[in-house]
């Protein structure tokens, strides 16, 4: 009888052990991992903050389901700034003061990203931006932020590529007066004169504005060949309307901030003919076979369910880059942050391979950029390094 006690007290605590065991695992199954995210999902760039926000839903939704974390849950919390960068800076100081948050997507408006980067480095907590402003990494890399789509200056070094091979020389500029409207004119401004440009014109305007009639005239008029507009505002397709309409014999430049389907919808047929460029998330069916970034824009479209627009490829590159650094670093903000600096060097990702490193914090590089035309409403990729024959 005594054995049979000793027996069943033995038993009972081994599965009590078993259970112990059980339960750690479960617990580790369901532990949450929290990112924070500041975007604009109402105000004049509601556009990008919806594009973003469907991306990294449809992302992490997909990767929670098939347990690529380590057996943790990933939630991001998401917070509209409604476009203004006062309350984006609210939103990441609430990010960043509560330490359950390991890292933040940063705001698709660049003002707000510029704005909310330095309340960042202070925490030090990892922030990638999902808008494309040069300062964010320029001159010298700013601890703790990092920028994996392309910069302002990256896509202007771009298209002026290509618009040299146009013979194209004398530019008209117009942008929006926030963050990418203003840093997209300054960047061409800046290489303007390496690339053998004359700005013939330099017109800025507010998201409110409802007519470019009078702008667009004075292009016309002018000995401008071409002209280069930087918005991702409403205003951008009443630009496109107008120059159609007046006929302006200039050609008409975009950037990849117009390469989403509304954009291209409200402004088909107008917009036929332009030039743009963007990276290769927004042109993966043009990629050749085999291309990595291929595989993962084409993994992108099918969770999110639609082809593919800037924004989806803006934070599904920057979300790819935060899984590889969680894989490689940890679940913290300083192993993520070690891991985003030394352990990415060319990770292929949908929207091309990233670079960063210690003293570069700017993901795409020039090898992941393309230039080309807008044709039957949709972009065709015509010159960029995965592009040459």
């Amino acid at each position: 009888m005594r054995r049979l006690l000793v027996l069943g007290t033995a038993v009972a605590a081994m599965c009590s052990a078993v259970l112990l065991l059980a339960a750690s695992a479960t617990g580790q199954q369901t532990r949450t991992v929290h990112i924070g995210m500041d975007t604009p999902l109402t105000g004049p760039q509601a556009v990008v903050g919806q594009g973003d926000r469907e991306a990294v839903n449809a992302l992490v939704r997909f990767w929670n389901r098939a347990g690529a974390f380590r057996n943790r849950r990933i939630q991001v919390d998401i917070l509209d700034n409604a476009s203004n960068p006062s309350q984006a800076v609210q939103n990441v100081q609430r990010f960043v003061a509560d330490s359950k948050y390991v890292a933040i997507l940063g705001s698709g408006n660049a003002a707000a990203a510029v704005a909310t980067a330095p309340l960042a480095t202070e925490g030090r907590i990892p922030f990638l931006a999902l808008s494309p402003p040069t300062p964010l990494i320029s001159p010298a890399p700013r601890p703790y932020v990092y920028v994996a789509l392309p910069t302002d200056r990256l896509y202007a070094y771009s298209m002026a590529r290509y618009l040299r091979t146009l013979n194209i020389q004398r530019i008209a500029l117009i942008g929006d007066n926030g963050g990418f409207g203003r840093g997209g004119i300054a960047q061409v401004k800046a290489l303007a004169r390496a690339y053998g440009f004359t700005i013939t014109d330099e017109i800025i305007f507010a998201p409110t504005q409802t007519s470019f009639a009078a702008e667009l005239a004075r292009v016309r008029n002018s000995n401008a060949q071409a002209l280069w507009v930087w918005t991702v505002t409403p205003p951008g397709s009443t630009i496109v309307k107008e120059f159609r309409q007046l006929q302006l014999p200039q050609r008409l430049v975009l950037t990849g901030g117009n390469l989403s389907q509304q954009f291209l919808e409200a402004t088909c047929p107008d917009v036929n003919g332009a030039l743009v460029n963007s990276f290769l998330g927004l042109v993966w069916e043009q990629l050749p076979q085999g291309h990595p970034a291929r595989a993962r824009a084409q993994l992108t479209q099918r969770v999110i369910g639609k082809p593919l627009s800037v924004f989806h490829v803006d934070a599904a590159t920057s979300l790819f880059a935060l899984k590889a650094a969680m894989e490689r670093g940890g679940f913290t903000r300083a192993g993520i942050n070690t891991a985003l600096e030394t352990k990415l060097r060319g990770l292929p990702t949908p929207g091309g391979r990233l670079y960063f490193g210690p003293r570069n914090h700017s993901g795409v590089q020039m090898d992941s950029m393309w230039a080309g035309r807008i044709v039957q409403c949709k972009p065709r990729a015509l010159f960029g390094a995965a592009f040459q024959r």
